[in-house]
């Protein structure tokens, strides 16, 4: 399919041309970045397998296939024709938008090409639309399957006019959710330093994740109450704003309205994506080569000359401060120092965690506003407090702890991890409590306070034993996360995609289980106190048998 349509586009010779383009060394680098692309192995097998990828590529088309079947029920649900579309529309922007900046973003951004194709006379035009094309044709699939289920709905149940507008509005929709991302790449990229733009990209996505998060949750009330309230797109006009209403506006223009806001709709519907495509080409694609040669240098590093204070104190760092309070050796202060500043600075360690961090307190608000529906502000706080389920988020942050420790012992520069086996570490358990004491600190510590401090105001001082119980199950938890699956120094091992499944599922089976013991016996003040404490003191045995431990089965990846 992707051949096919590689063909289609290189037909238009002269369209290529007149966007300013080399057309010879476009078509040479599309097919050669094709080429490659299908050579890649299959994700979850053994690297260097050296198989097609054809087979993930199924499932996944699969997979998208399923997701299109939301946007059907969506076109079933609500019966204004324009608003059915609309939204669609919106949501299928918004989730090709996410698939561009979560997948297709290191295509956009791929500083390879610096070796090969950027010594060459390539222009900056010709490298950037060669980019954005083939993102295109590698988004063709999903496409195509996100949009089946509609097309095939719409074919049997709308006339034939209808229908064609509605591909017309797709493939519009399309281009706008390309030129948005990739557009926004190029305006970074060309006005922001590297290092700003590296940092602005890693937030975008993790801000992008929350988002597709939230719309799980809102979507469905979202609809839900526009079908029983028999809303219109007359009475929803802020829709207006949003480029999916432009090309919606279609529908209503071909049954015959032809309003004056309907007209202006359309035309920016038609106007956006083509000006989007003349600004991509023209205005932001200059500079685009060294740009992207810069992304490959190393990030610059802080400056050492800073003047030093006359009174010659020098002020410790947080961490150091941290570090020198609760670790008892020097070892185990390096195993601190190393996993706060590391997992600090590395990005791709913030992108993958950070959102799985900022999950928990949507999951609070949620959880709140979704009990007792009918029942007022303090209704829903008394009705939390006497069934206990807010002890739910204690235990829901403590699977951050799995998250966590996953990542810890990856890193793309895991080569780097030699130097652990060129040290004296002779107590390698302190090494790693260090490691444990980082991560409970920095990443588990800060839920504990924000939600005593929800907690305590919301449902009295009775919470405060809960937390303490949860919290010490937590430390539990995490020190034998290490002792059972933790089997590498920290970020000394590649990148995997694969994880250790069925354990990770026993530990959350197990969270749950005590939480649900914990909810059922929380009226219990005396108990819980005392569980509390035997589970604090266990904690602390454990901390001890974890320093001693020989960590016989450490290593780091040498391939």
């Amino acid at each position: 399919m992707e051949k096919f349509i590689l063909r289609f586009i290189l037909l238009f010779r002269g369209i290529w041309k007149s966007l300013g383009i080399n057309y010879e060394q476009f078509k040479v680098i599309l097919e050669t970045k094709m080429t490659l692309e299908n050579r890649k192995p299959i994700s979850f097998r053994k690297r260097n397998s050296g198989k097609s990828s054809s087979s993930s590529s199924i499932i996944q088309f699969v997979l998208y296939l399923i997701f299109g079947l939301i946007f059907m029920v969506i076109i079933l649900s609500i019966p204004d024709r324009y608003l059915a579309v609309s939204i669609m529309l919106l949501s299928f922007i918004s989730m090709l938008s996410i698939t561009l900046v979560s997948d297709f973003s290191p295509i956009l951004l791929d500083t390879r090409d610096q070796y090969i194709i950027m010594p060459r006379p390539v222009d900056d035009k010709t490298l950037a639309i060669s980019r954005i094309t083939f993102i295109a044709i590698k988004l063709f699939n999903q496409v195509i399957a996100l949009t089946l289920p509609v097309l095939m709905y719409v074919a049997l149940d709308w006339d034939i006019g209808s229908v064609l507008i509605l591909c017309l509005q797709l493939i519009l929709s399309t281009l706008i959710a390309l030129i948005f991302v990739n557009g926004f790449y190029l305006i970074s990229i060309k006005y922001l330093p590297i290092q700003k733009f590296k940092d602005v990209i890693t937030y975008i996505q993790i801000g992008l994740s929350l988002l597709l998060f939230l719309s799980y949750y809102v979507g469905p009330n979202l609809i839900q109450s526009i079908v029983e309230s028999h809303l219109t797109m007359e009475q929803l006009r802020f829709l207006w704003l949003f480029p999916s209403t432009w090309i919606a506006s279609f529908q209503p223009l071909i049954l015959g309205n032809s309003s004056l806001p309907i007209i202006v709709l359309s035309a920016l519907g038609i106007l956006a994506p083509l000006g989007g495509i003349y600004a991509c080409s023209k205005l932001f694609s200059r500079g685009f080569n060294a740009k992207i040669a810069a992304l490959a240098s190393a990030d610059n590093l802080p400056n050492e000359t800073s003047p030093i204070p006359r009174d010659n104190t020098i002020k410790l760092p947080l961490y150091k401060k941290l570090a020198a309070k609760v670790c008892s050796s020097p070892v185990e202060e390096a195993g601190f120092s190393i996993v706060w500043l590391i997992s600090s600075k590395t990005r791709e360690f913030k992108q993958q965690l950070y959102p799985s961090l900022a999950y928990l307190p949507i999951y609070f608000v949620f959880l709140f506003l979704r009990t007792g529906d009918d029942l007022p502000m303090a209704g829903k706080i008394l009705k939390l407090r006497d069934s206990g389920l807010y002890i739910v988020m204690f235990y829901l942050s403590l699977l951050t702890i799995l998250t966590v420790f996953h990542l810890i012992t990856q890193s793309n520069k895991y080569k780097a991890a030699w130097i652990y086996h060129i040290t004296p570490i002779q107590k390698p358990g302190q090494l790693m409590t260090g490691v444990l004491k980082a991560c409970l600190i920095k990443y588990v510590l800060p839920f504990n306070i924000l939600f005593l401090c929800i907690c305590i105001p919301l449902f009295g001082i009775s919470s405060l034993n809960d937390l303490l119980l949860s919290s010490a199950i937590g430390g539990i938890e995490s020190i034998l996360v290490m002792l059972f699956l933790v089997k590498n120094y920290p970020f000394s091992k590649a990148n995997q995609s694969n994880s250790k499944t069925v354990t990770n599922l026993l530990i959350l089976g197990l969270l749950g289980l005590l939480g649900y013991l914990h909810k059922t016996i929380f009226h219990y003040e005396t108990l819980i106190w005392i569980l509390a404490g035997l589970g604090w003191i266990v904690f602390f045995l454990m901390l001890k048998y974890l320093q001693r431990e020989d960590w016989k089965s450490l290593a780091y990846d040498d391939n």
